[in-house]
Formats: C-alpha cells, structure tokens, sequence
C-alpha cells in the first residue's frame, strides 16, 4: 500500500479526501487567479468541480456543507501567492452514490487520472472502488498525520493575532467517535492519549432511535431553537427542590441524570435533541478537562465533523440557514 509523501513546495493544485464513519470531507486548494504554468493551474476534474461548486450538483444527499476562503498558505511552499481553498462535506451512506456520478461525469467528458491524499478508515476499505469510479490514485496519509497537520494549520494563523500556541497542545477531535491527541512542536511529534466512543455517532443514533427526526441539521436547528434539555434531564432541583439545593450549595438546574425524566412523556423530540447534545458535550468537556490536567495544559483545542456541525449556523432540510 502506498502512503503519500508528497511536499507541496511545487505548488501544484491539489485535492484531499476523507472518509470517516459518518462524514466525508473534500478539500480542494489551488491557485487563485491567471497561471501562465500549466503545472499549477486549476484541476479540470468532474470532482474538482463539484468541490467548487456543489450547489450545481444533485451527488449529496440530502445533508451536506461548504466553505470556502482566500487564504496565503505558509506551508504549501509559496507564501506570496493566495490560494482558493474550498470544503466539502457530506454523509457517508452518501458517498457511493456520489462517486458513481463523478464516474457518469467522466465517462461523459474523459479526463486524466489524478492524485488524491485520502485519509479515513473508509478510504482504506473501499480504496479500489474509489479510485476505479473517481479516475484518481490514492495516496494514503496517516489518519493523525492529516488530523495534527491540519491543526497546525489553523492553530498558526490564529498566533498571529492570538499570540504563539504553546506545546504540547492537546487536540480533541470528534467525529463519529472522540479521539484525545498531544501534539508537540515538531511536526512528526504527536500521539494519541485518550479518546471515547461516545461521540456524533452516538449522538446520532439516538436521536434516530428516541425522535422522528431523520435529518440531522433539522435536529440540531430545532434544539437550539426550541430545545428545552432540562425537560427530559432529571435535575438536581427535581430531587431536592430549588430551595433545598440551594441550602445544599448546589444548582437546581444541574443535571442529575441524563435523560432521566424520559419515560414522564413530557419532552418533546427538541427537547430530547437539546438533552442529548448536553449529554455527548459534557462526557467529551469532561474527558478534555481531566486529559489536560495530566498533561499540565491550559487549552483543549476542539476540532472534527461533530464540532462543526453543532457549533456552527445550521441549514435546515429546506435550504434554509438558521
């Protein structure tokens, strides 16, 4: 198996992939404006395009994401050029479906094979399939590498206005799981220390098994906007009382029991949504915070799909962002 050792001190445009357990992630990076070297021109690949432009494409689902930025990328080796950097994200059950319409794409208007960095634990299983329906080789990054690589990216350009990160840095990244890595201030020194399955897949599944939501974006939109956790939580105030809890020096919103008043039937599925957030969000804090203790640290930096997707402004199943 091939791994990829690729520097990009060339500057050649380039595209990279990631197929977790609930996501997939595109990146494309390439550079901005007239190129008079063909070397560094703009990829014309049907899966280039789509990264630029999903919105003229019917490959993702139902649920999906982008962003993009102009960015001057230290690390791609030429600091004095800007680079178009664009994102993509979108359900993994997605995903086949997707690459047999890139491959309906190329096979419409044929084009050369080109390299892909692929990372995930989908892009090893399903390697061959993929290069065969993408018309792209795929050069395998270590699934920590890509993670502490890109870290050091963003973590970077915010010490230019936040001042320099201090080492070793923990990272906690959630995606379908949570994994805890330290990272030291050479780019080979990093390394997982902890990590729990109760992460965005667990998060999830219940929400599918316990509501009748059946979209993601919808679910975590109705939680902010109308989710009420303390309604299927069992709280401190709901054994002891307000007034008793505090004679007892405790809040009387404290959560005593996640999910604990579920069986009453009072909860509404916002309401559950919002519980199960505070549930996921406060085992993966509490991991965090004790991980950073033994390592003597000050900052946890959260990252990974599940981040994104409930930290962020959300796009409801009709287009609409909320």
């Amino acid at each position: 198996m091939s791994t990829s050792t690729r520097t990009f001190s060339d500057g050649q445009p380039f595209i990279g992939l990631d197929i977790g357990g609930s996501c997939v992630k595109l990146v494309l990076v390439e550079r901005v404006g007239h190129v008079s070297d063909a070397s560094t021109a703009r990829l014309e690949h049907p899966l280039a395009a789509v990264i630029r432009d999903p919105s003229k494409s019917n490959y993702l689902g139902t649920e999906w994401g982008a962003k993009n930025a102009i960015r001057k990328l230290e690390w791609f080796g030429d600091s004095e050029h800007e680079r178009a950097v664009y994102a993509l994200w979108f359900l993994a059950p997605d995903f086949i479906g997707f690459a047999k319409q890139v491959k309906v794409d190329r096979e419409l208007k044929p084009t050369p094979k080109i390299r892909v960095s692929a990372t995930g634990g989908g892009a090893l299983r399903l390697r061959a399939e993929i290069e065969e329906m993408l018309g792209v080789e795929l050069l395998i990054v270590d699934e920590l590498k890509a993670l502490t690589s890109g870290w050091r990216v963003d973590a970077e350009s915010l010490a230019e206005s936040d001042g320099p990160v201090e080492y070793p840095a923990l990272v906690c990244n959630v995606g379908t799981g949570v994994s805890l890595v330290s990272v030291g201030a050479a780019h080979s020194e990093y390394e997982r220390v902890s990590g729990s399955g109760i992460g965005g897949a667990t998060f999830w599944g219940l929400v599918q098994r316990l509501t009748l939501f059946t979209s993601f974006g919808d679910a975590v939109t109705a939680a902010k906007q109308s989710g009420d956790p303390g309604q299927a939580d069992t709280l401190v105030g709901d054994i002891y009382g307000v007034d008793t809890s505090k004679a007892i020096g405790m809040p009387a919103d404290l959560v005593a029991g996640f999910l604990g008043k579920l069986s009453a039937g009072k909860a509404t599925d916002a309401d559950v949504v919002a519980a199960l957030l505070r549930m996921v969000t406060s085992n993966l804090g509490q991991l965090a915070v004790f991980q950073a203790r033994l390592m003597g640290v000050n900052e946890v930096w959260f990252t990974g799909g599940f981040v994104l997707c409930v930290g962020e402004k959300q796009e409801d199943s009709a287009g609409r962002i909320v």
